[in-house]
């Protein structure tokens, strides 16, 4: 995956500086630096509802900060190139009720206390919150004088990963043949399961509202599901997918 992104960043360095040479554009216009502040709103979830998750009873988005800093090229009036770097948060809490969910959970108040690893049914609430270096590289298209279009690919990697819940009640055994163990309060920790790299397709608009300030929206799709496959404690791929909302302003 670093082999790839080295890839695509030679590429797009190389086709800014063959534009760079033809180009007739004003020195001052060759280049523009942009700020630019929002909320992601989203989630990080499977591709689909699993099975074993009979249903979702809650979704409360995290306050999730957006902050980050854009140097775009231009090669004519209407193309451009963009390259940046954003700190941002992403996450969410939800509540969802499972039957058969593999898990691990250490029991507080129940039959047995004490970590255990087994098939649980009941109510359970999830807290997910990551924070992410990230570096998009986009290319840019200017519909007219408001508008501008932007399609991409970023690369983030995760400076903070939080992924924790607790068991409100039900029951678990370790295997189908396992008796029951009756569960009041438990809770779980599976932040080490996180991946510490992220990459995935961002697509979004921004309308300039006056002069220098505009409306932002950002849509990221992650392709690498945030769940380590090779030591994951819960058997389920999730996705990054957040829009982000936000202002940008032209320095």
């Amino acid at each position: 995956m670093k082999n790839i992104s080295i890839l695509i960043i030679i590429v797009l360095v190389s086709c800014i500086y063959s534009k760079a040479e033809n180009t007739t554009l004003p020195l001052l216009k060759k280049f523009e630096y942009n700020v630019a502040a929002g909320f992601n709103l989203g989630a990080t979830s499977p591709m689909g509802l699993p099975s074993d998750v009979r249903a979702i009873n809650s979704y409360k988005p995290t306050a999730n900060l957006a902050i980050a800093g854009y140097a775009t090229m231009n090669l004519n009036h209407s193309w451009g190139i963009r390259a940046g770097i954003r700190f941002e948060y992403k996450g969410m809490e939800t509540g969802i009720t499972v039957k058969n969910w593999p898990m691990t959970v250490n029991i507080q108040s129940g039959d047995v206390l004490g970590m255990k690893r087994g098939y649980f049914t009941g109510d359970i609430k999830n807290k997910t919150r990551m924070g992410y270096l990230t570096i998009p590289l986009s290319a840019i298209y200017r519909v007219n004088k408001k508008w501008e279009l932007h399609a991409g690919w970023y690369f983030a990697y995760a400076i903070d990963r939080n992924f924790t819940g607790k068991v409100i009640e039900g029951q678990i055994r370790e295997t189908p043949l396992h008796p029951v163990i009756s569960i009041t309060k438990a809770d779980y920790n599976y932040s080490e399961d996180l991946q510490k790299f992220d990459t995935g397709a961002e697509i979004g608009a921004s309308f300039k509202v006056y002069r220098n300030l505009a409306i932002d929206a950002n849509l990221t799709w992650g392709i690498i599901s945030v769940l380590n496959p090779d030591k994951r404690q819960i058997d389920m791929n999730n996705y990054n997918v957040y829009l982000n909302i936000g202002v940008s302003y032209t320095l």
